[in-house]
């Protein structure tokens, strides 16, 4: 788990019945910053995509799996030393357990990336 280690959570709202948004903040000591990369450091694509599923049990109350990643789009790198707070926006539908989970991650104007995941309580 990332989450109270490499992110804390600042906020969360859930905005309707399917819908939420976090603040997330990233602890720039983190040792994956140290090696990603010494110096500039960058969140790894890996670390967002855990990031989002470990929101998505957070706010759910469960443990949960990704099932299938449907598309993963990285449009810009979070430089955590210039957008330390990001925004994590989700929205889902969920048929028979299997969730279908559409996330944004962006701060102000920038949007960092999107991700289409199915996610299913382990």
């Amino acid at each position: 788990m990332l989450k109270d280690d490499f992110f804390s959570i600042v906020e969360h709202t859930k905005t309707g019945d399917s819908a939420a948004s976090f603040v997330v903040r990233f602890n720039l000591k983190h040792i994956i910053y140290q090696a990603h990369f010494p110096n500039n450091p960058i969140t790894p694509g890996a670390c967002i995509i855990q990031i989002a599923k470990e929101l998505f049990s957070f706010l759910h109350q469960i443990n949960c799996t990704i099932k299938k990643l449907k598309s993963v789009k990285f449009i810009h790198p979070i430089i955590p030393t210039v957008h330390n707070t990001v925004n994590f926006k989700m929205e889902w539908e969920e048929n028979n357990g299997l969730f279908r989970v559409k996330i944004t991650v962006s701060a102000e104007d920038t949007v960092f990336s999107k991700i289409n995941m199915e996610v299913c309580e382990l």
